[in-house]
């Protein structure tokens, strides 16, 4: 006989009980159990113990392209490697978005020997008090597919001069992309500007471009934490696809300590160089990248503020 030790209770064990026989290995007639899942790549990372998360590695996004043998070119080629082992180690990834469809065709740099200036494009318009979905309607047309000989992105007409303002990343420092608008034309562009230190390119159409949208200024209503955005690109190659969603903070810090905008519309890989725009029309940001544990958007996204696109198209002669 024994004790329990907690409750004082005595147990008597009888000898003349025969043993238990050896217990199966499953029961008749059930299948085994299968073996133990192993964990996937891009799981959620694991706790720690004291309930935090492992740190997050900042990482650039891994490219679905060819990179040209330069500096940031390295350093984008080490983003891919790192994006693939981030959910192994559990971190948390900062990507540059890019699409997956690489199946573009570039244009022929022979096309454009000058390039003249194009018409200037019409002002869209968007009324106080707009719904999301007129406001949608009014500045969709604004956006484009940019293409180059290794892939693609988006990008948006300005008003009034009709330049189209992109990711640097986008066009991978190309001196000539290839522009599809909303309703299917195509044209040629000149890249007439590269800022790869704030991720912005700017290009000049060689014909008429759509209607231009107005950027935001920054004095008359500026933008606020809890506004309602849209973003509009061609994640995965579906251009003009439409995601909404509210300013998550002003002024984050993005990885060259340049301020940006983060939201949670949802940006995808070929979001890049798209626009992301409030309930007036106008544009705010262009968004270049996210930040997720996995490969896919959680709704952390960040685009450069319109302050740094003005800069940047006022110089254009």
């Amino acid at each position: 006989m024994f004790t329990h030790p907690r409750y004082n209770i005595g147990v008597t064990s009888s000898s003349s009980l025969p043993p238990l026989p050896p217990r199966p290995a499953h029961g008749d007639g059930l299948p085994p159990l299968p073996p133990r899942a192993q964990a996937q790549p891009g799981a959620l990372p694991p706790l720690r113990r004291d309930g935090g998360t492992p740190p997050a590695p900042v990482i650039e996004l891994s490219r679905e392209r060819p990179v040209r043998r330069s500096r940031r070119g390295a350093a984008v080629a080490l983003g891919a490697v790192a994006l693939v082992a981030a959910g192994a180690v559990g971190g948390v990834t900062a990507t540059r978005v890019f699409p997956a469809d690489t199946a573009s065709t570039a244009p022929p740099s022979s096309t454009v020997a000058t390039t003249a200036s194009p018409t200037p494009a019409p002002t869209t318009t968007v009324s106080a008090g707009t719904t999301l979905e007129d406001a949608i309607t009014q500045v969709a047309p604004s956006v484009v597919t940019i293409r180059t000989g290794s892939g693609m992105g988006s990008g948006v007409v300005l008003a009034p001069r009709g330049l189209i303002v992109t990711n640097e990343h986008v066009v991978d420092g190309a001196d000539v992309v290839q522009i599809v608008t909303s309703d299917g034309r195509r044209q040629v562009g000149r890249v007439v500007r590269h800022d790869p230190d704030q991720d912005l390119a700017v290009i000049r159409p060689t014909s008429t471009v759509p209607t231009g949208v107005q950027l935001a200024d920054g004095t008359s209503n500026p933008l606020r934490v809890g506004d309602q955005v849209f973003a509009i690109g061609s994640p995965f190659g579906l251009q003009n696809t439409v995601t909404a969603g509210i300013v998550s903070a002003l002024n984050r810090p993005g990885e060259s300590g340049i301020p940006m905008i983060q939201t949670d519309a949802p940006i995808n890989p070929g979001n890049s160089g798209g626009g992301l725009f409030d309930l007036e029309g106008r544009l705010v940001g262009i968004p270049t990248s996210i930040r997720a544990p996995i490969t896919g958007n959680v709704g952390i996204g960040f685009a450069v503020p319109a302050s740094r696109v003005s800069a940047l198209v006022n110089s254009v002669p």
